[in-house]
């Protein structure tokens, strides 16, 4: 993989990034994703709404979900892991890390068999087929407990129709609970608010749309945005980049889509 190509990995409910970072700004993330510098240490943010602030040095870094985080990354390839935001996901990462901040845990338990990992999954050197595996392996990422099957409805429905409004009271009404019941009981399963949610699992069915080929004008409407302007500002809120600059970098790579 070159100094400026991407790869993307799509396992459904997680996905894994690698790649150049780009010029990240701060920014939230609906999902957790674990960071891990494969070439250099990265700066972490003491406290990202201050344009004056410290940065602590890491190699990788847990980031929780919906919290506000800066990442300054001077060179080097990341690997982004973003995860199911089903608590038990987020548990097992945290459970790796060697230590744990309201919202960040920094420095993964195997950290440096971590980076090999991910350097070869970058460089081509595990089948793509198995990536998943080896790394749910390392990094003891199993698959989820039952969870609550009128959540699970909610999020398989929003996940088919992208495009719908998939409005609060619909939601509720079809798992047959109260608005204010589903919102408490959506943000306890997944741990995001459901508004947060819905942005993400939108850019992700636009982002598979361009993957496979079509215009960024097509995917954005096909997800439910209403113009290619709002999903790339969507984008660049949830991930700190533009779309535009990712897809590149994909492009350049001969994006890997599992």
């Amino acid at each position: 993989m070159g100094a400026g190509a991407a790869t993307l990995l799509n396992w459904g409910a997680r996905v894994l990034y690698l790649g150049p970072a780009f010029a990240l700004t701060p920014h939230r993330n609906a999902t957790a994703v674990l960071a891990v510098a494969l070439d250099d240490e990265i700066g972490v943010a003491d406290d990202p709404a201050c344009s004056g602030t410290s940065y602590r040095t890491a190699r990788s870094v847990l980031i929780l979900p919906n919290s506000l985080h800066h990442l300054r990354i001077d060179r080097g390839r990341m690997a982004f892991l973003y995860v199911d935001p089903f608590g038990r996901d987020v548990a097992a990462l945290r459970s790796r890390m060697r230590e744990m901040r309201p919202d960040a845990g920094f420095d993964l338990a195997g950290e440096s068999t971590a980076i090999d990992l991910f350097k070869a999954i970058a460089e081509r050197a595990i089948a793509r087929e198995h990536a998943r595996i080896v790394v749910g392996e390392l990094l003891g990422v199993r698959s989820r407990l039952e969870a609550d099957a009128r959540i699970v409805e909610a999020i398989r429905c929003m996940r088919d129709t992208p495009a719908r409004a998939h409005r609060l009271a619909d939601l509720g009404k079809r798992a047959g609970l109260s608005p204010s019941r589903f919102l408490h009981l959506f943000k306890a399963e997944t741990g995001v608010p459901l508004r947060r949610y819905r942005i993400w699992n939108r850019i992700g069915a636009a982002s598979r749309a361009i993957a496979q080929g079509q215009s960024l004008t097509e995917a954005a409407h096909g997800a439910g945005f209403a113009s290619s302007a709002h999903f790339s500002s969507a984008f660049r809120d949830m991930f700190g980049m533009a779309p535009s600059e990712l897809f590149a970098a994909l492009r350049a790579g001969e994006a890997v889509q599992a």
